[in-house]
């Protein structure tokens, strides 16, 4: 299945449009478990799986990649466009430019225990930020494996590091991280992917 994605990424970044239903419908599923784990079930939230992944699709789709890999570097990518909107999304709601009064997004860290309880999306984006300025590995670590959803493995093949330094440097980065956002840290995740 990834070597049929992998080559629907590459006629798709080639330029080939005809192409962009069938990856759609092959990642769909995938894109689908990722934004769920990274939202919130909540009624007053307005941001939906659905919506996060059309959202993203449609960013990907105005401007594609050309030298698509594999499916690693597109969710890798991916998880890049899903923190920008998820991160945008939250700091127009906590402006009140979605309806005054109404919290911020929070991610539903149940079947993503990083972090013991919910983490405001603006806040984390913000922490991610100052990672790094900090280390720009470790930042980078943190939204592959938590925005993108990636394991260890697909991290450390991206990155062209060993999954010995992945974990290192993913340990230090969720330290910094609740450190940094006040939060304990929990049990290593497990990823959706």
């Amino acid at each position: 299945m990834d070597a049929d994605i992998t080559t629907l990424l590459r006629a798709w970044g080639a330029g080939d449009e005809s192409v962009a239903d069938e990856l759609f419908q092959s990642i769909y599923g995938q894109l689908r478990t990722l934004a769920q784990h990274h939202l919130r079930s909540n009624s007053a939230a307005t941001l939906t799986p659905t919506v996060l992944i059309n959202e993203a699709f449609l960013a990907l789709a105005a401007d594609p990649k050309s030298d698509w890999r594999d499916r690693v570097q597109f969710f890798a990518f991916t998880a890049t466009v899903m923190r920008r909107l998820m991160s945008a999304y939250a700091r127009r709601r906590a402006a009140g430019k979605r309806g005054a009064g109404v919290g911020a997004v929070l991610f539903d860290e149940s079947a993503f225990p990083v972090f013991d309880r919910g983490l405001d999306v603006a806040k984390l984006d913000d922490a991610l930020t100052a990672l790094a300025q900090l280390d720009p590995n470790q930042a980078r670590i943190v939204e592959l494996r938590f925005f993108g959803g990636l394991s260890v493995a697909e991290v450390s093949v991206y990155l062209g590091v060993s999954e010995r330094t992945v974990i290192r440097q993913w340990g230090l980065a969720k330290a910094w991280l609740a450190m940094e956002l006040g939060v304990a840290l929990a049990a290593e995740p497990s990823m959706p992917l």
